[in-house]
């Protein structure tokens, strides 16, 4: 159900944008033909059908289009009001997107971004001597920020509203998702359609979109890359589970708490997402482990203990196969460090700990605590709660674990199956 606050959104956002158009219109005309319109804003309604999903943020999907490159080129090429309505024809691009209303919405920021960028571009007049080239670059450049800022900015808004987080916090991680390597490629392509309009006319279209599509199919065979060895990983964790069937669910359990803890702590947007993703992998060099070993019932030996603590260094070695998982290698690796330095696998102390591999390190224990395992039965909460409060300050951080039990009752909520999580 769309919440009230997200229609009003939308709603203003629809408006605001028919507000736009009609002002631009009592300042300038729609001078191309329709025909130009309608080939220019098809072509651009046509990269935005095959979008690539980056990740997921707040559990709304990330799509990234190459629709932007038709609209950023409109913006330079055309008056701020033909801009506009090329913005807004290509934003109704439906991959990916069901809700008619998510649609609209989609088309009108899109056309407010595109409105925007051209008007700014339009403010400054540019001559046509080589001097003043590179003034035209650097406006180009205005031109493509703006569109980012606005585009941006809306859909942070959006996100904002619909998962309750901080709306700076997501603005930064759209951004940084804007800007990645294959839209600098894109914006590349903008600049030369650009450049060779006045020269090639429409020859441009078929120019640029031959890059695009391989631009579409390198992001494509990418995420494909990732998937599989996202798959991979869950493959491995589902034989860890029939290897330690007392761990099941172990690590969508701790991803869960972990997620509870960081947003108390103030984690959000791309940073939990990649936190979640390593609590739900902490244990997966447990795969190396022997299985005498990982399900002795009895007290292990020296040997048998030191095996058990290489596990840390093998998932951390099974993550940095993934390029996109380097930043969550530590956070697996140092999971079992101790706040006063006698932890494993190197003795960190204190705040050497990443922060989010001491936040693994809190709800694992509860975890493990409150579980069944080969060895013993498991703790009553409030037992496994009060051994975790001795340990404050020597096992746990002081403020994580805090945290940890600020949100207490969030985290029994899940453990008993009684948090259904929206998608």
């Amino acid at each position: 159900m769309l919440k009230r606050s997200l229609k009003f959104y939308v709603a203003f956002v629809v408006v605001g944008a028919g507000v736009f158009f009609g002002a631009l219109l009592s300042w300038y005309r729609i001078s191309q033909p329709w025909w130009l319109i309608a080939i220019w804003a098809l072509s651009g309604w046509l990269s935005d059908m095959y979008p690539v999903e980056v990740r997921k943020m707040n559990g709304n999907s990330m799509l990234l289009g190459l629709g932007m490159t038709f609209n950023l080129s409109s913006a330079v090429l055309f008056s701020p009001v033909t801009a506009m309505l090329i913005g807004f024809i290509s934003g109704t691009s439906t991959s990916g997107i069901k809700e008619w209303y998510k649609i609209l919405f989609n088309a009108a920021q899109i056309s407010i971004a595109t409105g925007v960028a051209s008007l700014i571009y339009h403010s400054v007049h540019i001559g046509t001597s080589s001097e003043f080239e590179i003034i035209k670059i650097f406006m180009i450049g205005l031109v493509i920020s703006a569109y980012a800022i606005t585009n941006n900015s809306f859909v942070a808004g959006a996100i904002s509203l619909s998962s309750g987080k901080r709306f700076w916090k997501i603005l930064k991680d759209v951004i940084i998702d804007f800007f990645g390597l294959s839209i600098f490629v894109a914006m590349a392509i903008a600049y030369l359609i650009i450049y060779l309009y006045p020269y090639a006319g429409l020859w441009v279209i078929p120019v640029a979109l031959g890059p695009l599509l391989i631009v579409r199919l390198v992001l494509d065979l990418y995420k494909k890359f990732l998937n599989s060895k996202i798959e991979s990983m869950s493959a491995l964790l589902k034989a860890l589970e029939e290897k330690d069937p007392y761990t099941a669910g172990h690590g969508e359990r701790v991803s869960r708490y972990a997620e509870v803890v960081a947003e108390r702590l103030g984690i959000d947007g791309k940073r939990l997402e990649d936190l979640k993703m390593a609590a739900w992998l902490h244990d997966i060099g447990k795969i190396g482990i022997r299985d005498r070993v990982l399900n002795k019932p009895g007290k292990l030996s020296m040997d048998e203990f030191e095996e058990i603590k290489s596990h840390p260094i093998k998932g951390a070695e099974i993550l940095s196969e993934v390029p996109s998982f380097k930043r969550m290698v530590p956070w697996v690796k140092y999971h079992h460090e101790h706040w006063d330095g006698t932890g494993y696998p190197e003795g960190l102390k204190g705040r050497q700990i990443p922060l989010e591999a001491r936040i693994i390190g809190v709800v694992d224990v509860y975890d493990a605590l409150t579980t069944q395992r080969a060895y013993r039965k498991e703790f009553d909460p409030k037992m496994a709660l009060l051994i975790m409060k001795n340990e404050s300050g020597k096992t746990f951080d002081p403020v994580v674990l805090a945290a940890f039990l600020d949100v207490i009752d969030k985290i029994e909520d899940i453990r008993n199956g009684r948090d259904v999580k929206e998608e």
